[in-house]
């Protein structure tokens, strides 16, 4: 593979529309975790805002 291929993503085009990106391996695992960081985050916040109890791990860490 070429530098400039691991570089920047390469567009794929069909009939004039964009259909598919090529991105280096890497690049494509940093942009799987910020996406998995931010649903983890959405989670969060819609359990923040329920009436879950929360209770320390320590209060079942004596159960296990």
């Amino acid at each position: 593979m070429s530098k400039t291929l691991l570089q920047k993503p390469n567009i794929i085009v069909k009939n004039g529309e964009p259909k598919a990106v090529i991105l280096d391996l890497r690049e494509y695992g940093r942009l799987l975790e910020i996406a998995e960081a931010k649903s983890d985050l959405s989670e969060l916040k819609k359990i923040k805002k329920s009436k879950t109890l929360f209770r320390p791990i320590e209060e079942y860490a004596g159960r296990l």
